[in-house]
């Protein structure tokens, strides 16, 4: 059973979508002042030949700036991406339950849950049909 959408409307997934943002963000920005500070460092310690050391220096920064110039964005995507389709994993069965337990709801006790194996709760859809089948028995009984 395929999915059309990667990105459900739901706050969970968009939830795990923001700290995976932030995890990748603040780690960026310690690394980079770290090694701009180190770059700094250097220059100051060896400020008895400016000039050599500019010559010397400015070419790595900026190679550095090139390399975080292009490889974080890609990173980022790339990330960005896997945790799109990680979270749809999680947050896809969490909104199909929903939708399933509206109709439940509203009295069809015929529905039972179907999630993909690979879905991390497909056992979570076991366990609500058991469920379903014991409201469906019930409900037989009582009407």
């Amino acid at each position: 059973m395929l999915r059309r959408r990667y990105i459900v409307k739901n706050r969970l997934q968009l939830k795990y979508l923001g700290l995976l943002l932030v995890a990748m963000i603040v780690p960026t920005i310690f690394i980079s002042t770290c090694l701009y500070y180190l770059i700094v460092r250097v220059v100051e310690e060896e400020m008895v030949f400016p000039e050599a050391i500019a010559s010397i220096l400015l070419p790595a920064v900026g190679k550095v700036n090139l390399a975080l110039l292009i490889g974080l964005p890609v990173i980022f995507i790339l990330i960005l991406a896997w945790g799109v389709l990680w979270s749809h994993r999680f947050a896809g069965p969490v909104y199909r339950l929903e939708k399933e337990l509206d109709k439940v709801a509203k009295g069809n006790f015929s529905i039972r849950i179907k999630f993909r194996k690979k879905d991390e709760l497909a056992e979570v859809a076991l366990h609500m049909n058991k469920v379903l089948d014991h409201l469906e028995k019930l409900h037989k009984q009582i009407s």
